[in-house]
């Protein structure tokens, strides 16, 4: 009987010590950890340890990390409060407020103080905020018993398999959205997403963005996945999701300097353009406030006798709804009227970009109007007819 008595008590001091480590844990806010079996317990204990605060207990692997993270996070704090101060230094000496001293004044005011012959971007002196220069540390991966929180964790890349997976969900309610309009007869009315004018992250971008080390061949099957987003009848729908791995491309036309207005003795605005296409060049000066004339090389639009090459000049300025707003006078040399008229629409188009806003501009560059068409006529080839014609073979 004492031999029985005493098995009770040992096992309902373990139960009142699991359940008061269990107690201590959630009322200190960690996660929720099932409650330890008796023959389990000498177990865990000895692989554990008491966290810092007391009364919890924490894996060895959780308690390694968090040492890892305070030391970090301390690091982290004297490199910005260092380089809080080396920016207001810099905002005095520059005479300008350190409170509104952003990373792109620090950068003009080192190449004003130091212009000497530093040709080089990395041979410069840089100042960049510490988050922008130390590599990001993952927060924990696992809880304080050892456990992983992460569903994907033994992958080895969880931050970029759990993509994939949102990216298969989204797929499948875009597949689902699709069948329902398809069951109603609602017509699809291009609700494709326009990716224009962004490009998809680089395979360091998206390591970055992870906190992964991906290889080339999961950048590549990832991009491969979102291009068939893309490409779904209805991925308008999902463009947030899109856009989380593209970036907005900087094109050197928006940082070409768009040249301002000039105006006749009479007071009328009017500004000049050159284009090429194939052999031939075009001068053309448009002005405003005027009646929709259009004079090419002293004849009106008669000058091409098929409608497509009218079409080409007066497509700039149907784009940009000038046309009848403003005259246009073109001077074309060269011969061939296709290559006339593309001329007369480049020269054109680059003419009316001082006519436009910075946004009709950005339009007028996705819709192919400021770029040159650099199309020749092949070379014929030898033995040929020309350069893709054969001669009549025959046999006899």
């Amino acid at each position: 009987m004492a031999s029985v008595i005493g098995q009770f008590l040992r096992r309902s001091s373990t139960l009142v010590r699991i359940s008061c480590t269990v107690q201590a844990r959630v009322a200190s806010g960690l996660p929720h950890i099932q409650q330890y079996s008796s023959s389990s317990s000498s177990s865990t204990e000895e692989e554990s340890m008491t966290s810092p605060e007391g009364g919890a207990r924490m894996s060895k692997s959780m308690l390694a990390y968090q040492q890892r993270a305070e030391a970090h996070d301390k690091f982290m704090a004297d490199q910005i409060a260092e380089y809080e101060i080396g920016r207001r230094h810099l905002a005095n000496i520059m005479g300008e407020d350190p409170e509104t001293f952003t990373q792109e004044d620090i950068d003009a005011a080192i190449q004003y103080l130091l212009p000497s012959g530093l040709f080089e971007l990395t041979a410069r002196p840089a100042m960049k905020h510490p988050s922008d220069v130390f590599i990001k540390k993952k927060a924990a991966e696992f809880d304080i018993s050892g456990r992983p929180f992460h569903t994907f964790f033994y992958t080895g890349y969880p931050a970029y398999y759990q993509a994939l997976h949102d990216l298969g969900k989204t797929m499948i309610s875009l597949d689902q959205f699709a069948n329902r309009m398809a069951h109603l007869k609602v017509e699809n009315e291009s609700q494709a997403f326009n990716c224009g004018g962004s490009e998809w992250v680089s395979k360091a971008e998206l390591s970055n963005k992870f906190l992964e080390e991906l290889h080339d061949k999961h950048y590549i099957f990832f991009i491969q996945s979102m291009n068939r987003l893309i490409e779904h009848p209805y991925s308008s729908r999902a463009q947030d999701f899109i856009m989380r791995f593209r970036k907005v491309v900087i094109t050197t036309q928006n940082k070409e300097e768009i040249p301002k207005l000039m105006y006749t003795a009479e007071g009328i605005p009017y500004m000049t353009g050159s284009g090429k296409r194939k052999h031939t060049e075009a001068t053309v000066t448009v002005y405003g406030r005027g009646s929709g004339k259009i004079e090419i090389n002293g004849q009106d639009m008669r000058f091409f006798k098929v409608i497509q090459d009218r079409e080409q000049v007066v497509f700039p300025l149907q784009f940009t709804n000038l046309l009848g707003k403003v005259d246009l006078v073109a001077n074309v040399t060269g011969a061939g009227l296709s290559s006339s008229a593309g001329a007369i629409r480049l020269a054109t188009a680059l003419a009316l970009r001082s006519f436009v806003d910075e946004h009709m501009r950005e339009k007028m560059r996705l819709a192919g109007l400021l770029s040159k068409d650099f199309r020749v006529k092949e070379r014929k080839k030898p033995g040929q007819k020309g350069a893709r014609a054969k001669f009549t073979w025959k046999k006899r």
